[in-house]
């Protein structure tokens, strides 16, 4: 990594070099495939289901209630497949329920499902769910999506409202990937570890993803309901018996050894109240250099966010120039959503706030750390508005 200053954590968080480094020495002397029957195999498989329960720990759930995947795509596919074959063999429809925010591993998936209806909740322009949603969204549903937290704006969404409106039977898909590398023992309820816990125990289905919290690429999971309605006849991946018999294929060991130590660093080490002043301070300065410029906000910030997230809404300002001007003084951002941001569409989320579709492609993600430093961020501020002027 060449950069100087990475501001973009939401699309892949540096990796801890302890945590890759340890789960590369257990690899490198414990290789075997951890399916086998011998005593090296059942060794590495020990150390898996290990691994398994320390995570289960963390978020306060049952150790059989953590599927491995190798991504939080994987996660949600898996998820959303098995419900819409449910809900097909049951009464020949899927109806989904969705936010606007979901990630494309979401929408994408569920506009691919045959004989599926999708109905997105309306939302303000703060990014609140709007009051008509509670009212006039459709009552007979198979299907609920709504992550924790927006990867684009780091919204926090009332997934606790939604579940006790439209939860129960209904099964309900909750992607945590930008919510767990944020989770400290001293944040507010929503964002503790063991938030996890009270949604599983209501009935949701959690995903979330390792290089997230820094853990690298290759791993992810899912966090099942205790009572759940997965089936093993038609998993995701079809082959072995791996997890359960939901996802098939050979364990990719070094990845979900990497994933359990780095979501315990971060249980151990973030905290929320450094986060949200840090995340403060950041803001203050960013609207301080950047108040000349017409139309400029800070999307989202008028609503319950997670820290450490901060969209620039930069009206007639052009993006892609800017974001490579950042990258001449060694600044990494986004234009929004990694998975997105090399087709630069507009944001779907930005489009149902009421943001024209000019706005949704005027806009820059800076996402970040508890621990950036105060001259940091004034040196990506100053940086920012130099670029900005030069622009005009």
């Amino acid at each position: 990594m060449t950069a100087k200053i990475f501001l973009d954590f939401n699309a892949t968080h540096p990796p801890i070099p302890h945590v890759l480094e340890a789960a590369r020495a257990f690899y490198l002397e414990h290789f075997a495939n951890s399916s086998g029957l011998s005593l090296e195999s059942q060794r590495v498989n020990k150390r898996i289901e290990e691994a398994r329960e320390n995570i289960a720990a963390t978020l306060g759930v049952d150790p059989r209630q953590i599927v491995f995947t190798s991504c939080g795509t994987e996660s949600n596919n898996l998820l959303l497949r098995a419900f819409h074959r449910l809900a097909v063999k049951s009464h020949g429809e899927f109806r989904a329920l969705l936010s606007p925010f979901e990630h494309p591993s979401v929408q994408t998936q569920l506009l691919a499902l045959d004989e599926t209806t999708l109905h997105t909740l309306p939302v303000t322009r703060s990014g609140t769910i709007a009051e008509a949603a509670w009212s006039e969204s459709p009552k007979k549903i198979d299907c609920i999506a709504a992550m924790a937290v927006h990867n684009e704006t780091g919204l926090a969404l009332p997934v606790e409202k939604l579940l006790e409106n439209f939860g129960g039977s209904v099964p309900f898909l909750v992607d945590c990937a930008q919510w767990l590398p944020k989770i400290a023992t001293n944040a507010p309820r929503w964002l503790s570890p063991k938030y996890i816990k009270t949604l599983t125990d209501q009935g949701a289905y959690v995903t979330a993803t390792g290089h997230k919290l820094g853990a690298g690429f290759g791993a992810g999971l899912v966090v099942l309901p205790r009572r759940h309605a997965l089936k093993t006849e038609s998993p995701l991946l079809a082959g072995g018996n791996q997890e359960h018999g939901l996802r098939a294929g050979s364990h990719n060991t070094e990845a979900l050894i990497a994933l359990e130590l780095a979501l315990t660093h971060k249980a151990q080490t973030n905290d929320y109240a450094l986060w949200e002043e840090t995340t403060s301070r950041f803001e203050a300065l960013l609207r301080k250099n950047l108040q000349s410029v017409a139309g400029f906000e800070i999307v989202g910030s008028r609503a319950e966010r997670a820290p450490g997230t901060s969209l620039l809404l930069l009206p007639n300002v052009p993006i892609d120039f800017l974001v490579m001007a950042l990258d001449k003084e060694g600044i990494t951002v986004s234009t929004g959503t990694s998975c997105k941001s090399r087709s630069r569409s507009p944001s779907a989320a930005l489009l149902a706030m009421g943001y024209s579709e000019r706005d949704a492609l005027s806009v820059v993600r800076l996402s970040y750390p508890q621990t950036l430093g105060s001259e940091t961020a004034a040196t990506v501020a100053a940086a920012l508005a130099a670029a900005v002027d030069a622009l005009k």
